[in-house]
């Protein structure tokens, strides 16, 4: 388990994958939700031209083992969609951090949006194709007749999904990839904030659309997706707006000076006695010459055995320079296992701090 979600032991394409704690709960009910309607999806499968006999489909354990294979094909297939997605940005020196499968599909991670002219609208328009052209290739060989009874089911499941999948996902709405790619084509003419914000509108209009549509029809899923759509849409111009604050600024600016240190020579007991007066969330540990050794966290000083120390709580340390960009220095700080940045000079001293805490607090003097 790696963060909130679990490692999975491969990487596709060099690209790490992660299952979501709500994956564990929604493999299960997508896997029942199937199994308990294979014989009415038979149906709608024969009448599009899959030769399927729903009877033997729908006896014993039958739907429930269709179900299964169906809901982990139908996330199989979101994979390849977001795969789709870190392939073309890795075109555009985009690095991908991460795929996370989680309860509404699967997200892949960017370490940003690519910022040549169009790029965004052609990594994200990629994942729709990719959804498209599964959903035909799987169509192509179910036609073929090479294919019967519950592998049928399963192919002409995922090849109507994938569809759907494609067809969704170009709703014009952020995070969705046809709000990205309104967002990308807008900019040419409007530039990015701007774009960023009518992106926004539209996608908050979507998300209400989406809102109604699913109480009316008692689709808790779609409402769910509603409220995640309108979320996520204010996110990405809060971030927009960030980054647009964060151009041309450095590290120190923002950083906290002079963060409270500690030796590594230290006592618990005088650790302690220190969170006592100055209780921080983590201490820096500095050599003689100031320069960080590593971090200690005062979650650990209550576990910790008093012989061994500042030294046997020792925890990796996490350095950037002063006059580093903020923007690139607020993306490292989202991954930092400590939550926060030890600052240094260009002779290794450091110099401050920079936590989550210090971004949101100078954000809010800028907007002030």
């Amino acid at each position: 388990m790696t963060g909130r979600g679990w490692r999975l032991p491969f990487r596709p394409f060099g690209v790490p994958v992660e299952l979501d704690p709500t994956f564990a709960l929604i493999l299960p009910l997508f896997a029942w939700l199937i199994g308990s309607q294979v014989a009415g999806f038979a149906e709608l499968f024969a009448q599009l031209g899959v030769d399927l006999d729903p009877a033997p489909l729908a006896v014993g354990a039958a739907p429930w083992l269709l179900g299964a294979s169906a809901a982990i094909g139908l996330f199989a297939s979101v994979l390849v969609h977001e795969l789709g997605h870190a392939i073309v940005a890795r075109l555009y020196g985009v690095r991908t951090q991460r795929i996370t499968l989680w309860f509404l599909g699967g997200v892949a991670q960017l370490d940003d949006v690519p910022r040549r002219r169009g790029a965004e609208a052609i990594v994200a328009i990629v994942g729709p194709i990719t959804s498209g052209a599964l959903s035909l290739l799987l169509w192509t060989l179910l036609r073929s007749d090479l294919f019967a009874g519950g592998t049928a089911f399963v192919m002409a499941y995922l090849a109507v999904t994938n569809a759907g999948l494609a067809v969704f996902n170009l709703l014009p709405a952020l995070p969705l990839d046809g709000g990205r790619v309104l967002r990308s084509l807008l900019a040419i003419p409007l530039g990015d904030a701007r774009a960023t914000r009518v992106a926004g509108a539209v996608s908050r209009i979507v998300a209400i659309a989406l809102g109604v549509y699913g109480f009316l029809t008692l689709q808790v899923f779609l409402l769910a997706i509603a409220f995640f759509v309108d979320a996520a849409g204010r996110a990405e111009v809060a971030a927009s707006q960030a980054r647009r604050a964060f151009e041309g600024r450095r590290v120190r600016e923002a950083m906290t000076p002079d963060p409270v240190a500690v030796d590594l020579g230290w006592s618990l007991e005088q650790l302690r006695r220190l969170r006592a007066f100055r209780a921080h969330t983590a201490y820096p540990v500095l050599d003689v010459d100031g320069a960080p050794i590593g971090w200690v966290r005062a979650s650990d000083l209550d576990r910790g055995e008093d012989e061994t120390g500042v030294a046997g709580l020792l925890r990796p340390v996490e350095t950037v320079a002063a006059d580093e960009d903020l923007e690139t220095a607020v993306r490292r700080l989202a991954a930092a296992d400590a939550g926060r940045l030890l600052v240094v000079e260009r002779d290794g001293r450091v110099v401050g701090v920079l936590a989550k805490a210090d971004v949101v607090r100078w954000l809010q003097q800028r907007a002030g």
